[in-house]
């Protein structure tokens, strides 16, 4: 049996994801050495939320990478994984777990791109959405005739999400209903990522990522941008450039199945993904790293 771990990314978080690793020595040295950096109580945000704090940007994201690498700790002695891919902030995750960036400098990155995302969107109102149950090539349509707003995020055949300026991705989402979409849900992302309108980020973020030591993956990571497994050479790249490019997770989940994958095991707070590899590749194995911490076996 092959194993892939796949790690989450905003929009996972929700108030007590750390709940489980509480009693684990490893939750605080990983959250402590996290808050450190970030200047606040990043574990009592992954523990006790509250939910409005959860809906800050940052926060969420380092309780997000936080919480899933502390579930990772927990279950590599224990699975031997044949690959590693990360949905957006997960990525991050990914390259910690893979050995190839350290836990400081993963945070750091996540701080300094969040803080890259505010200057470029600096007076503007930004939206994510998810939209479940039409076509790519019907939304790219409806897309165009909304305005700016660009698909960002293709998570399965039928859940896309859009991404761009508030106004516009709402608009988006109406004509969507009125095509026959089952649902419109907007993220609590206020930012067009993964969107030519995040242009300029990687000049942001390249003096940082040059700066810091990357290593070769010591488990192969899976590119969530174009589902490719990413040489040494490749990673700043995708650092830099994966939030103007759109996240093809529904490829990464199919290239994995084509490797010879049969279990997939999301790593983080919630079971947002494991739930889009069923729908993706339907005789998977796909679970949540907390029910195999609650068997306590493999």
């Amino acid at each position: 049996m092959k194993t892939a771990g796949i790690f989450p990314g905003q929009g996972s978080e929700f108030p007590g994801m750390a709940e489980q690793l509480k009693e684990y020595p490893v939750t605080g040295e990983i959250f402590s050495v996290i808050s450190k950096i970030a200047g606040s109580d990043i574990l009592k945000l992954a523990l006790e939320g509250p939910e409005e704090a959860l809906r800050e940007p940052l926060a969420a994201q380092l309780s997000v990478f936080g919480t899933s690498a502390c579930y990772w700790h927990l279950l590599r002695e224990r699975i031997v994984f044949q690959g590693l891919a990360g949905y957006s902030l997960g990525f991050y995750s990914a390259l910690y777990a893979a050995s190839s960036i350290s836990l400081e400098d993963c945070v750091r990155i996540i701080i300094k791109a969040n803080k890259a995302i505010l200057d470029i969107t600096e007076g503007t109102e930004g939206l994510m959405a998810a939209i479940i149950g039409l076509r790519i090539s019907e939304i790219e349509d409806i897309c165009k005739a909304a305005g700016n707003v660009f698909v960002s995020n293709i998570s399965s055949a039928t859940q896309i999400v859009v991404s761009g300026m508030r106004d516009d991705v709402r608009k988006a989402c109406q004509k969507a209903l009125a095509a026959g979409a089952l649902h419109c849900r907007e993220l609590p992302i206020p930012f067009p990522l993964h969107t030519p309108l995040m242009t300029g980020i990687g000049e942001r973020l390249e003096p940082f990522v040059k700066s810091i030591e990357i290593k070769p993956p010591a488990i192969p990571v899976i590119s969530h941008i174009d589902s490719r497994i990413l040489k040494l050479e490749d990673i700043a790249e995708v650092i830099c450039g994966q939030l103007t490019r759109k996240v093809a997770w529904k490829d990464t989940v199919i290239f994995f199945a084509g490797a010879g994958t049969t279990r997939f095991l999301e790593i983080g707070p919630s079971d947002v993904l494991s739930k889009l590899v069923r729908w993706i590749v339907r005789d998977a194995e796909s679970v949540h790293a907390g029910e195999v911490l609650d068997c306590q076996t493999v």
